[in-house]
C-alpha cells in the first residue's frame, strides 16, 4: 500500500512539473491583474450603490420630518377645537411615523457603516493593485529581457572563439577579389 501511495504521489508531482513548465507566468499574472481589477470595479459599484441608497434614505427621511410637522400642526388644532378622538388618531399616526422615522435612522446609520468599510476596503486593495501592476510590469520586462538574451546568439571571446589574425583578413580578401574578377559571387 505504501508503495502505491508514493507512486501516486510521484505522479501527481510529475503532473504538477509538466503543468508548471505548460503555463506562462506572465500571462497568469496578468489574468490575476484582470481579476483584481475586475473585483474592485465590482466594489466600486457596490459603494455606489451604497450611497444611492443612502441618499434616497435621506430625501425619506426629510419627507417624514415634513409629514411630521404638518401632523404636529394638526395635533394642535384638534386640541384647540377639543376634537379628542381626531386628535387621537394623529396622535397615533405621528408615533407610527416617529417609528419607521428611528428604523429609517437606524438603517441609514448602517448603510453608513458600510459604505465606510467598503470605502476603506477599495483604497487599501487599490493601493495593493497598484503595487502589484508595478511588480509584474517590472517582472514581465525581466522576463522578456531573459527571453532576448537566450534567443540571441552571443560572441563570447573567452568560449575558444578568437578574432581572425590579420593573414586571415588578407587571405579572405584576397578570394573576394579574385570572385568579383571571375565574375561570380563572393
Amino acid at each position: 500500500m505504501a508503495i502505491m501511495t508514493r507512486l501516486l504521489r510521484l505522479w501527481k508531482a510529475d503532473l504538477h512539473g509538466v503543468m508548471d513548465q505548460l503555463e506562462d507566468k506572465a500571462l497568469l499574472l496578468k489574468q490575476c491583474l484582470r481579476e483584481m481589477e475586475g473585483s474592485l470595479h465590482q466594489k466600486q459599484a457596490r459603494l455606489a450603490q451604497l450611497q444611492g441608497l443612502r441618499e434616497q434614505l435621506g430625501r425619506d427621511q426629510a419627507t417624514r420630518l415634513q409629514e411630521r410637522e404638518r401632523l404636529e400642526a394638526d395635533i394642535a388644532l384638534a386640541v384647540r377645537k377639543e376634537k379628542d378622538e381626531i386628535a387621537r388618531m394623529l396622535i397615533r399616526k405621528r408615533m407610527l411615523l416617529e417609528a419607521a422615522h428611528a428604523q429609517l435612522e437606524g438603517r441609514r446609520r448602517h448603510l453608513e457603516e458600510e459604505a465606510q468599510r467598503l470605502a476603506q476596503t477599495i483604497s487599501e486593495q487599490q493601493g495593493r493593485y497598484e503595487q502589484l501592476k508595478i511588480k509584474a510590469a517590472a517582472c514581465c520586462q525581466q522576463a522578456e529581457a531573459r527571453t532576448t538574451e537566450e534567443a540571441a546568439p552571443a560572441w563570447d571571446a573567452s568560449a575558444g572563439s578568437t578574432p581572425a589574425t590579420e593573414a586571415e583578413v588578407e587571405l579572405e580578401l584576397m578570394r573576394r577579389k579574385e570572385a568579383l574578377g571571375q565574375g561570380g559571387a563572393p
